[in-house]
């Protein structure tokens, strides 16, 4: 961590710190190369505030690309854009950027800004590549390039492997708020593609810590419905943890899908898969969203977990020797591991440098965006940490990890490497 902190002293030192002055934005010169011509990138992620630190988990995953790869060429610029930047700051942002002749942007890290990246990308003709892990259709303009991992992939590698397994049928417990309904249909998309039956489907509010309802909805309690349930009979039903370590269970339900899908924010889960274990709905394997991918969680909740089925675009102990350099090198330069954002911020580091080595820098000038949106364009594969993508439309498509949490150990099911 030194090391990186002292080269960035000594070339803030060479260089002029620039400053915008428009509401919540400030930007700097961070690192920068010599050579004949020069390719500005500006990094637009969260740099103070409540955010911070993962912005701070890409920018170092991202420095570290400088390591390996050519990039005399490169000049990155630091932008602080936090959460509550809206459309006038960003498009000041992007006039800013023109004048100061940027050739590309890596960002936004929220979802809820990419409408305005979509728009004034377009509008000032920079390229900007985004690890956002939400994108839809109407935030994507021909100059927004996308490499995060979406939702929308997490849910295609489960039902995929879903399949491949011999599932057949399916229930889904999701939130009625956010992104539940998303995650809803994006799962019903490709359940039916992949030829898997949804049985039931049971949505819960952002209140709700008692989940006997929810189950009610999709497993049979020997024909007790809601309706008849009294305080005491639903007592009767559930089991305490005293009974589950001497493994008395009182609730024998009748299951009728081969798999569940259990959607929702790692408070939620724990509720959910705690409760699933207490009245006795267990037996079958548990999709849920990389957030399970979370050390912490999965000590704390181990017991719950059995058969949990989770994907992630990044995993730090893979045996591939691309990951293991980085993983290694990341932490001998910051002291800690790496994670997702960490990858990420490294691989489109390298595709920054992969383009602006694409281009001919005979002539002693900058690079404008539309040369660098060209240069983006020509790389058709990209091999990183995070896998191998492919670059359709604007979108760097790549495969997921998939994961299960079985008798105490993480197995891959899959690997993208």
């Amino acid at each position: 961590m030194r090391k990186i902190k002292n080269k960035l002293f000594i070339i803030c030192l060479s260089f002029l710190l620039i400053i915008f002055t428009y509401p919540a934005l400030s930007i700097g010169k961070t690192i920068a190369k010599k050579g004949k011509g020069v390719v500005r990138i500006a990094v637009t992620m969260p740099m103070k505030g409540d955010f911070a630190f993962f912005g701070r988990q890409f920018i170092d995953g991202m420095l570290l690309s400088l390591n390996k790869r050519k990039a005399s060429n490169i000049k990155f610029v630091i932008v602080n854009l936090p959460l509550s930047a809206g459309g006038k700051s960003i498009a000041n942002l992007f006039d800013s950027l023109k004048q100061k002749g940027v050739s590309a942007v890596i960002g936004p890290l929220f979802e809820g800004q990419l409408k305005y990246f979509a728009k004034y990308s377009a509008k000032f003709k920079i390229p900007a590549i985004t690890p956002s892990p939400v994108i839809a259709k109407k935030d994507l303009s021909p100059f927004v390039f996308s490499y995060g991992m979406t939702l929308k992939q997490e849910i295609r590698t489960e039902i995929k492997y879903a399949r491949y397994s011999d599932i057949k049928s399916v229930s889904v417990i999701y939130p009625d708020n956010g992104y539940g309904p998303k995650i809803l249909s994006y799962i019903s998309f490709f359940s039916k593609k992949y030829g898997i039956n949804i049985l039931n489907t049971t949505a819960y509010g952002s209140n709700t810590v008692d989940f006997f309802n929810n189950f009610n909805g999709i497993v049979k309690f020997n024909g007790i419905t809601d309706r008849h349930v009294s305080a005491a009979e639903k007592a009767e039903l559930g089991v305490t943890k005293y009974d589950l370590m001497h493994g008395i269970t009182k609730s024998t339900p009748d299951i009728p899908f081969d798999a569940l899908f259990v959607i929702g924010s790692l408070p939620k889960m724990k509720l959910i898969l705690t409760q699933l274990v207490y009245y006795n709905i267990t037996g079958f394997p548990t999709f849920g969203l990389s957030s399970l991918d979370s050390r912490s969680f999965i000590e704390k909740n181990s017991f719950y977990m059995q058969n949990a089925i989770f994907p992630d675009g990044f995993f730090k102990n893979d045996r591939n020797e691309i990951v293991k350099k980085f993983s290694g090198i990341y932490k001998k330069t910051y002291g800690k591991t790496p994670n997702i954002l960490s990858g990420e911020g490294y691989d489109i580091g390298g595709i920054i440098i992969k383009a602006a080595n694409e281009m001919n820098f005979s002539k002693n000038n900058n690079r404008t965006g539309i040369e660098f949106y060209h240069a983006i364009l020509k790389i058709k594969i990209f091999k990183g940490v995070c896998g191998i993508s492919k670059l359709k439309g604007n979108r760097f498509e790549k495969s997921l990890y998939l994961f299960r949490y079985k008798n105490g150990k993480i197995y891959i099911l899959k690997n993208p490497l």
